[in-house]
């Protein structure tokens, strides 16, 4: 689980004495990326896949009803709720008004949802057919995909197949993205090339490169290309997140930083900054081996694989596994 990032910066400005934080909150935003990137174990960020086509389409998810909704029962949609009520309310827009049949119920959720000018859903258009509630993103690509639906009306079938644009060989890799994982066709794994010379690279294997935020691929594929990447989770207004157990640790990173600035003109003695730092490293190690830590389920099957009579062999050095 992932906190905003606004959690840490309310310790540290508790921490340090400060009622307003808002001229600090760009480079804290960075400071505490940099603290999440040293911690940089294997929960710190999150694991995604983005798929590209010669044919990009839009993300759709959708709701089934399965009865006639009930007073203040309610569809989410990106964390915007719209609630359905018996009677009228004048002066709000996440009202839904509950008609005689299911069918004319839905038409006003349509008319209500599109209507709507919350920001979380804007370029999603709602439609229906029978008694299936969808709802489409008006763009091409992977963003869809990660939008949030919930309701306790029917069955709910997340967004998904939102594919970005494959073109010439060539992708756009994601913002976020902090380490690219692994790519793939169809079923056929790619792996980078070691050439120095890429241009000469033969249009018969299975190699790419990266070339800033361009994914380039020496072949051309009909399938759809998916990577795999570790990705700095964002929140809606553009900050990353944070790791959940990892708070105290990001905000002493940030105070150390943003006591350096006074330290480097003198008005901050050193042994603050030592102990800031000391603080820091303490904290950093501390939750980079929580985090590695194995749980009760991974325990479990370390012991499954100790006592079974097919242990694995111990590595000797000389066989491969």
């Amino acid at each position: 689980m992932f906190v905003p990032v606004h959690r840490v910066f309310n310790n540290v400005s508790r921490n340090l004495g400060l009622e307003n934080y808002t001229n600090n909150i760009d480079a804290w935003a960075e400071w505490a990326f940099e603290a999440e990137q040293y911690i940089g174990s294997n929960k710190t960020f999150l694991q995604k896949e983005i798929v590209y086509s010669s044919t990009p389409e839009a993300a759709v998810g959708s709701i089934e009803i399965e009865t006639n909704p009930t007073d203040m029962s309610y569809i989410d949609i990106n964390g915007t709720r719209f609630f359905f009520v018996s009677s009228t309310i004048v002066g709000d827009d996440f009202y839904i008004d509950i008609k005689s049949t299911v069918y004319l119920t839905l038409q006003e959720a349509v008319d209500v949802i599109n209507k709507s000018l919350y920001d979380n859903i804007q370029g999603l258009k709602a439609s229906t057919s029978g008694f299936v509630l969808t709802l489409t993103c008006q763009e091409n690509g992977d963003w869809g995909n990660h939008l949030t639906l919930d309701s306790d009306i029917g069955k709910v079938t997340a967004f998904a197949g939102g594919k970005e644009m494959y073109h010439n060989n060539q992708v756009r890799l994601p913002d976020n993205m902090v380490k690219m994982l692994s790519v793939k066709a169809g079923g056929t794994i790619i792996f980078p090339t070691s050439s120095q010379f890429r241009s000469s690279v033969s249009e018969n294997s299975n190699k790419y490169y990266v070339n800033g935020n361009r994914l380039n691929l020496t072949n051309t594929y009909t399938k759809d290309v998916t990577v795999s990447y570790l990705a700095v989770p964002m929140s809606e207004e553009g900050y990353p997140m944070v790791k959940q157990g990892h708070e105290e640790a990001v905000a002493s990173y940030i105070m150390w930083k943003h006591k350096l600035i006074t330290y480097y003109s003198g008005e901050t003695p050193q042994y603050i900054i030592k102990d800031l730092e000391r603080r820091w490293y303490q904290l950093c190690g501390k939750v980079r081996g929580d985090d590695n830590m194995p749980n009760s389920s991974e325990l479990l099957k370390i012991g499954k694989v100790w006592n079974s009579k097919t242990r694995p062999r111990l590595y000797d050095g000389l066989n491969n596994y």
